[in-house]
């Protein structure tokens, strides 16, 4: 830990001694979204001029717009193009957490990702967690610390080294409070429960089965103002609902530390990840943004967001069976909505089908290419998966580029290659899960 703080607070000295502007990179997820965010309030506090751009992922086209008096950060991406970064021979920073796969000596570039000191990138530390540390160097910013712990669970972090090391600091100065139960999103129960994809039950996305469900528990309103009794009563009720098809560890986490936001604007921590990564995810990131600097005017706007991002993954699910496919040591499914990916990979996964890991394809028309989410669980990677290795190799042998961590990685590969790239990622797997 004390490695990576000393090149937190050199991250930290790089700006506060540029004279231009600063121009944040940043990965269109609740994990990058705050991670931009702790940066933008601690720049505004600097009273430094300062530029941000949200991407779906890494191109390296997006530096050919750069002015030459920008300083560059690169958030939530970045470990894995340090060897393209290199050649514009111009100062950089990479805040990231996903596994690099290869050590490239760059002077101008200052990289900052926990796997660089011994840490674990995907359980202890997120990209919001290393902005945080840089935020902190700069100033009194420790009232961002809530911040950092959307992000990390926007990520399925655990709360354990220096993720735990920044909740506590957030409960000590007041930022948060904790209590035990359901985690559930949303601005109440009825609301957090028509809309939950993560946790996914079987009748997320309607409304009338829920109130139905919530009336025989007698049970409503926000998940915070619930006793003790109704909590328990609540979380027992909707584990059952869990255990027919969940993975174990989704089950096991289920319940456990809730975390509100103190003061005024959004109470709920894990609703404040759903908007931002919702917002990130539907091309308005800026209401996200928005929403880090505690603008509230755009709040309803956010929400609609939120709804109309999680009915698209919701109606996917419904759709499940048709078209979820199986190979010998994986399993994949095609999609056409755009951006939810991802989440879609991880629903199926952690609430649907944990048995093997999951491949979620999704054809970018506009620019020939197929994004793809890939997700295992906690009992796949004890048996050696490594989903960052299988997505890189497998999508560079049709074309194509991929990284991320061993529990959930990504790819884009070239349209028509599709078939080749599961076949040579259903030949790895099996390979390292045997």
């Amino acid at each position: 830990m004390e490695e990576l703080i000393e090149r937190s607070e050199r991250a930290a000295r790089l700006i506060e001694d540029y004279k231009g502007r600063v121009h944040i990179f940043s990965h269109n997820d609740a994990d990058g979204i705050a991670a931009a965010g702790i940066l933008c309030n601690a720049l505004l506090r600097k009273k430094r001029r300062f530029q941000v751009s949200i991407l779906k992922s890494f191109r390296e086209s997006v530096l050919e717009d750069v002015f030459d008096d920008e300083l560059i950060v690169f958030c939530d991406m970045g470990s894995n193009n340090i060897r393209e970064l290199k050649g514009y021979g111009r100062k950089m920073i990479v805040l990231d957490h996903h596994i690099p796969h290869e050590s490239v000596n760059a002077e101008d570039i200052l990289h900052v990702n926990p796997h660089l000191v011994g840490m674990d990138g995907s359980k202890e530390l997120s990209a919001s967690g290393v902005s945080y540390l840089v935020a902190r160097a700069l100033g009194d910013n420790k009232d961002l610390s809530y911040l950092a712990l959307v992000g990390a669970l926007g990520d399925k972090q655990e709360m354990i080294g220096s993720n735990r090391s920044i909740r506590d600091e957030a409960l000590e100065n007041g930022i948060i409070e904790i209590t035990k139960g359901a985690k559930i999103g949303g601005e109440d129960l009825l609301n957090g429960l028509t809309y939950s994809v993560d946790p996914y039950f079987d009748f997320s996305g309607e409304e009338d089965k829920i109130k139905e469900f919530l009336n025989e528990l007698n049970i409503g309103g926000e998940i915070f103002s619930l006793s003790e009794e109704e909590m328990r009563v609540l979380c027992d009720a909707l584990t059952l609902k869990l255990v027919k098809h969940a993975s174990p560890d989704a089950i096991r986490s289920f319940v456990g530390e809730i975390y509100s936001i103190r003061g005024d604007g959004v109470k709920n921590l894990l609703f404040l990840m759903d908007l931002l990564n919702s917002c990130g995810k539907m091309g308005k990131s800026g209401l996200a943004l928005s929403l880090c600097l505690k603008d509230l005017s755009v709040m309803e706007e956010a929400k609609k967001c939120l709804m109309n991002f999680k009915i698209r993954i919701i109606t996917e699910l419904k759709d499940l069976k048709k078209r979820l496919k199986r190979g010998d040591n994986l399993q994949y499914m095609k999609i056409e909505n755009k951006g939810v990916t991802g989440e879609i990979a991880s629903s199926i996964i952690r609430y649907i089908s944990p048995d093997l890991p999951i491949l979620v394809l999704n054809e970018d028309k506009k620019e020939n290419k197929i994004r793809v989410s890939a997700r295992g669980t906690d009992k796949l990677i004890d048996d050696g998966l490594d989903l960052s290795i299988t997505m890189k190799i497998s999508a560079e042998k049709v074309g194509g580029s991929g990284g991320g961590h061993k529990i959930a990685s990504g790819a884009s590969i070239p349209t028509g290659k599709e078939e080749k790239f599961l076949e040579i990622a259903d030949a790895m797997i099996g390979k390292q899960i045997r």
